[in-house]
């Protein structure tokens, strides 16, 4: 179940939006145990919904993604998944890096007709995106972005850097 994701309401549904961040957070303190530390502090951080704060994933750019493939023992063919997302932040001040340790499973989607200017957005501003824990016990993390791009990573932990530039 989404509880802040664009697709779900209206834009003029303020009280709307109050109620579902407030299930929202409700949901996160009752999944807190089964959560990474990581995972949960990125979710629940003062400043990840907060659009005035520099941090804030809200109205980011994506300037780089990466799927990576390691070994994580001695024979070649065991190999994990990680996703590394550098975004350049609303205020263009600096660089929000999400680390997706373990990644089990991942959809990222862009659709194929974007018909308002400007046509060269790439996946468009960060709109919206919620931690969620997944029917597997992993960690969720859902991501909406203007252009209607959608991400849904899966994975073990999300680790979560801010650096100014």
């Amino acid at each position: 179940m989404a509880f802040v994701l664009g697709k779900d309401f209206a834009d003029d549904e303020v009280a709307t939006l109050e109620s579902r961040f407030a299930a929202y957070y409700k949901y996160l303190e009752s999944v807190r145990g089964q959560l990474p530390p990581s995972a949960y502090s990125f979710a629940v951080a003062p400043w990840h919904y907060d659009p005035q704060d520099h941090r804030c994933p809200h109205d980011s750019w994506v300037d780089s993604l990466a799927i990576i493939e390691t070994p994580f023992d001695d024979h070649p063919a065991h190999r994990d998944i990680e996703i590394n997302v550098q975004l350049l932040g609303a205020y263009h001040d600096g660089h929000l890096e999400l680390s997706y340790k373990k990644v089990r499973s991942y959809q990222m989607e862009t659709p194929p007709d974007y018909r308002m200017p400007p046509l060269n957005v790439g996946h468009g501003d960060w709109l919206s995106d919620e931690v969620r824990l997944s029917e597997r016990n992993l960690v969720l993390h859902e991501i909406e972005f203007t252009r209607g791009s959608r991400w849904i990573i899966e994975c073990q932990d999300i680790l979560c850097q801010w650096k100014p530039l």
